[in-house]
C-alpha cells in the first residue's frame, strides 16, 4: 500500500507536467466580471503556495457547485481540471484601484488536487515573518514589505513574529471561513506598494502561474515558437518607402510547441503593445492588429509561414512594428512558451520621395528618374520609343508626304477638308458630295468619294493636311 502511494505521489508532478495549461490574464469566467489584462510577474522566483501537485486555478463562486456557477458538487471533476483561469478581478465588493471597475476580488482561489477538507499542506512562498493570523487567515511578511495573505487555512502551524523559511508548512487547505464554510480551496494575496497608488493587493495570476511551473519542473508549452528567418530587413537596417509604398515579405518561424497551427487560428499578431493598430497595416492584412495567419497547417516541429504587406504611412518618420504569435482566444505565445512580446520586429523609414535628375519631378511621379528629360510635362518626340511626358506611351508619327514623318493627331488619322469640297482635277467636280467625309489614312490606298485622287488632287490633299496638323506636344 505504502509503495502504490509512493508511486502516486511520484507520478503526479509529471501528470500535471504533461496537462498544465492556463488561459491569458485577465480571462475572467464569462459574467463574473471585467478582468486586468496584466502579464507582469508581481512576486518573481516565489515558491508555490500549495505545497503539492497538481494544483487548480480557478473560480469558487462561478465554478461548479458555487454561488453564481453550474449546479453541482464542488467536488464536481470540472473544478479539478486544465486550464487555469484568472479571477483576481472577479466582481466583488472591495475597493480594487488595479481593477477596471475599481473593485474585485483582491487575490487568487487555488484548488488543491481534491476537495478533501484540511488535507493538502500550504507553505511559505519566501523567507520571512509570520505578521498576522486570524480566525482562518496568515499573513506572511517578506524582507521588502511585500505582504502575502493566506485565507481559509486550517491547521495553522505558526504564530505571530515567527521568522519562517521558504517552503515551510503554515497550515492546510480547508473550508474554514469563520462561522460558515466555503468550498475547500485556499485564498491568496499579494500586497505591494505601488507608484502613484500606494500598498494595493496586485495581480497574482502571473505569479503563481511562474511558481507553479517551477514546481513541476520543464515542460513543453502547447504554443511555443522559434524564429527561423524574415524576408523584410533586419530591424537594425531598417527600409525605407516613400509615403504610401509598398513592401511585401514574410517571417517564417518553427512550431516548437505541442500543438498544431492552423489557418484563422494562428496569427501574427501586434504587440508593444499588444493588439496595437499598426500604423504599417498593409492591405492585406486580416486586421490592423493582425498581420497574417498562418499559411497551412505545421506541426510540431515544421516551420509556417506568415507573409503579408506593409505600406509607409503619409508621414516621414521611424516606424517600429513588433509582432508576436497569438493563438486566437487562446493565448500569447509569449505567455505559454515565447518568443518574447519585443524579439519580432519590421522597422520602416518612411521618406519623402527623391528627385535623382533634378527635373523638378519626384521618383514617384518620374517615370525615368536617371533622366532629366524624361518627366510629367516634357516635350514629346513621336516614333523614339521613349515616353518623354510619362503619360504611358510614346507619341506615334504619321508618314510625311516628303518622306519624312508627322505626329498622328488625336484618332490615329489625318483629315481632309470638309465633307462637300471639291478637288481640283477630280472628275466629279462640282457633283454631289458623299454623306461620310473621307479620311486619309497611312498616306496611302487613300480613296476620296470611293475614288483614288489624281495626282493633282492628292498633292492638294497633302498640302491641305500639313498645314491642318499641328506638331502636339503633350503634357
Amino acid at each position: 500500500m505504502l509503495a502504490a502511494l509512493a508511486f502516486v505521489l511520484a507520478l503526479a508532478p509529471s501528470i500535471a507536467r504533461a496537462q498544465f495549461t492556463y488561459r491569458p490574464a485577465g480571462e475572467l469566467v464569462s459574467g463574473s466580471g471585467r478582468g486586468r489584462v496584466d502579464s507582469r510577474v508581481y512576486a518573481p522566483g516565489i515558491r508555490f503556495p500549495v505545497r503539492d501537485a497538481p494544483a487548480y486555478l480557478n473560480s469558487q463562486v462561478w465554478g461548479v457547485g458555487g454561488n453564481e456557477g453550474p449546479s453541482g458538487s464542488q467536488c464536481d471533476a470540472r473544478n479539478f481540471s486544465y486550464p487555469w483561469r484568472d479571477n483576481y478581478c472577479e466582481s466583488r465588493s472591495w475597493d480594487m484601484p488595479l481593477c477596471p471597475a475599481g473593485q474585485g476580488h483582491q487575490g487568487q482561489d487555488i484548488r488543491g488536487s481534491s476537495c478533501m477538507n484540511n488535507v493538502h499542506p500550504v507553505v511559505a512562498v519566501v523567507d520571512g515573518t509570520i505578521t498576522n493570523i486570524g480566525s482562518y487567515s496568515v499573513y506572511l511578511t517578506a524582507a521588502d514589505g511585500t505582504r502575502f495573505d493566506y485565507l481559509h487555512m486550517g491547521s495553522v502551524r505558526v504564530s505571530v513574529g515567527q521568522r519562517v523559511t521558504r517552503g515551510t508548512v503554515v497550515g492546510n487547505v480547508s473550508n474554514a471561513f469563520g462561522g460558515t464554510p466555503t468550498t475547500v480551496h485556499l485564498h491568496f494575496n499579494i500586497r505591494q506598494n505601488v507608484s502613484g497608488v500606494g500598498s494595493v493587493y496586485v495581480p497574482t495570476y502571473m505569479s503563481l502561474v511562474r511558481s507553479y511551473e517551477a514546481l513541476i519542473g520543464p515542460s513543453t508549452p502547447r504554443f511555443r515558437a522559434e524564429y527561423v528567418s524574415q524576408s523584410f530587413p533586419l530591424a537594425r537596417d531598417p527600409f525605407q518607402l516613400a509615403p504610401g509604398e509598398e513592401r511585401a515579405g514574410h517571417i517564417e518561424l518553427r512550431n516548437t510547441g505541442t500543438e498544431t497551427w492552423r489557418p484563422g487560428q494562428t496569427f501574427l499578431g501586434t504587440t508593444e503593445p499588444r493588439d496595437r493598430a499598426s500604423p504599417l497595416a498593409g492591405p492585406d492584412w486580416v486586421a490592423p492588429n493582425r498581420a497574417a495567419t498562418v499559411d497551412r497547417d505545421v506541426a510540431p516541429g515544421a516551420t509556417g509561414r506568415f507573409a503579408f504587406t506593409v505600406r509607409a504611412p503619409a508621414s516621414a518618420g521611424d516606424y517600429p512594428q513588433f509582432f508576436n504569435l497569438v493563438q486566437e482566444s487562446v493565448a500569447w505565445f509569449s505567455d505559454s512558451g515565447g518568443p518574447v512580446d519585443g524579439q519580432l520586429q519590421v522597422r520602416v523609414t518612411v521618406v519623402p520621395p527623391a528627385d535623382a535628375d533634378g527635373d523638378g519631378s519626384t521618383r514617384d511621379v518620374d517615370c525615368d528618374d536617371a533622366n532629366a528629360g524624361v518627366h510629367p510635362g516634357a516635350e514629346e518626340t513621336c516614333g523614339d520609343a521613349i515616353d518623354q511626358d510619362c503619360d504611358g506611351s510614346d507619341l506615334a508619327c504619321a508618314p510625311d508626304p516628303d518622306g519624312g514623318s508627322l505626329p498622328i493627331a488625336d484618332g490615329g488619322s489625318i483629315p481632309t477638308g470638309d465633307a462637300g469640297t471639291t478637288i481640283p482635277g477630280d472628275r466629279d467636280a462640282g457633283t454631289s458630295p458623299p454623306t461620310a467625309s473621307p479620311r486619309i489614312s497611312g498616306g496611302c490606298g487613300c480613296v476620296v468619294g470611293g475614288r483614288a485622287p489624281s495626282h493633282a488632287g492628292a498633292l492638294v490633299i497633302a498640302a491641305l493636311a500639313s498645314m491642318m496638323l499641328v506638331r502636339r506636344r503633350r503634357r
